[in-house]
């Protein structure tokens, strides 16, 4: 099995840049913003509605209707409650040089092939995502929140739509496709979502009740949810329950990055968002602001920059590019021996290049010289490929 090229760090460390959060990534098309796979899943909640008859009821996953006589039938479209899901995803996407995230809430519907006579149901499955800024996540579960009262939070959404009948293989290109057409445009989204929160204490420990609110985005329309007298009705009839441990897991386990620079100007700024893409394996983004952190150091003093263009196009299997940042990392070697270390794994990825060029012999010559610094990743390759009589 071939090997991937070891990452740098060390200038990391240096300007006190933590490390970023790992995550692959789904390339949709050419030009188009690359949204990532599910950072996070929310799988399992109960639905609750208060009926018509003064009974509360609850689902697996879905609000039930109110109309207690209906709920005693079998129609298959009341059976899909006000609102349901079978899972609610978190994926990122960055946009404009700002992280922002894509909620995708899946969902069970379907229509009657004959609307009047309620017959022919056609079942289907689909989604409504709804993409907004990272940082809005931190006011989902504030510290302040407090147990047994409502609050509301505006999520400000970017662009949202519903996909009826999503099809698995193309459903987040469409998805892409929106979010450049709003960042070309820059017109408000028609509605934004507005999401219900109280913790509560029962008998099956603290949970948190939830409801999401589509509404116009106008704030003649949407303020009057955060009126004092509204509140408390926001939660009074249905919403999800969820124990706040699953839910705190769902919201905080989705990196918020509040120190990704949205306008780089420096060299330092570059890389270190340069760093922040290819740490998130969004290697495209991380090409264009090495390239461009590049341009505004001399060479000598940057090596590490070069090496970090070199595993993007390594990991994007353009070798011969790669070939290229290596050569330039390599013969820029530090006379500061604390960069060592660092220059030596270029060395040694410069290796890996050679191996996928087809070149074993100057693949062994770099291996060779990355072991003589000690490198164990070196002595493996030279022990497995490279026997020499």
């Amino acid at each position: 099995m071939k090997k991937i090229p070891i990452v740098f760090s060390f200038l990391l460390m240096i300007y006190g840049w933590g490390k970023g959060y790992c995550q692959t990534y789904e390339r949709t098309a050419a030009n188009l913003p690359e949204i990532s796979e599910p950072l996070t899943t929310l799988e399992n909640a109960t639905g609750w509605t208060l009926q018509d008859n003064g009974i509360w009821i609850s689902g697996k996953n879905y609000i039930p209707n109110e109309n207690a006589d209906l709920n005693r039938t079998n129609d298959p479209e009341n059976k899909l409650g006000k609102h349901n899901f079978t899972k609610i995803e978190l994926r990122e996407v960055i946009v404009r040089g700002e992280q922002y995230m894509v909620m995708i809430v899946y969902s069970k519907g379907g229509y009657f092939e004959f609307e009047t006579l309620r017959e022919g149901w056609k079942s289907q499955e689909d989604v409504i995502y709804y993409v907004f800024k990272a940082g809005k996540l931190k006011q989902l579960l504030p510290d302040t929140a407090t147990v047994g009262r409502t609050y509301v939070v505006n999520m400000d959404i970017f662009c949202t739509s519903k996909i009826k009948n999503y099809n698995k293989k193309t459903y987040l290109q469409k998805i892409a496709n929106h979010i450049q057409r709003q960042s070309v445009l820059r017109y408000p989204s028609q509605f934004t979502l507005l999401i219900a929160l109280m913790p509560v204490d029962t008998r099956q420990g603290r949970m948190i009740r939830m409801r999401l609110i589509e509404v116009f985005n106008k704030k003649s329309i949407y303020s009057r949810y955060f009126l004092p007298e509204y509140l408390p009705n926001l939660l009074s009839k249905f919403y999800y329950e969820i124990p706040l441990a699953d839910f705190a897991q769902f919201i905080r386990r989705a990196p918020v990055y509040e120190d990704l620079i949205a306008n780089p100007r420096t060299f330092l700024e570059y890389y270190r968002r340069g760093i922040t893409f290819f740490n998130r394996k969004n290697y495209y983004a991380a090409i264009a602001d090495f390239e461009q952190a590049i341009k505004l150091a001399p060479t000598e003093k940057i090596f590490l920059v070069h090496a970090y263009l070199g595993n993007c196009y390594f990991h994007l299997k353009q070798f011969q590019r790669a070939m290229e940042a290596y050569n330039d990392a390599v013969s820029a070697k530090p006379a500061d021996n604390e960069f060592i270390n660092d220059w030596v794994r270029a060395v040694y990825n410069r290796g890996l290049t050679h191996y996928e060029l087809d070149d074993l012999n100057q693949a062994c010559d770099d291996w060779h010289r990355a072991a003589v610094y000690g490198l164990p990743e070196a002595e493996k390759m030279l022990k497995k490929h490279c026997k020499r009589k």
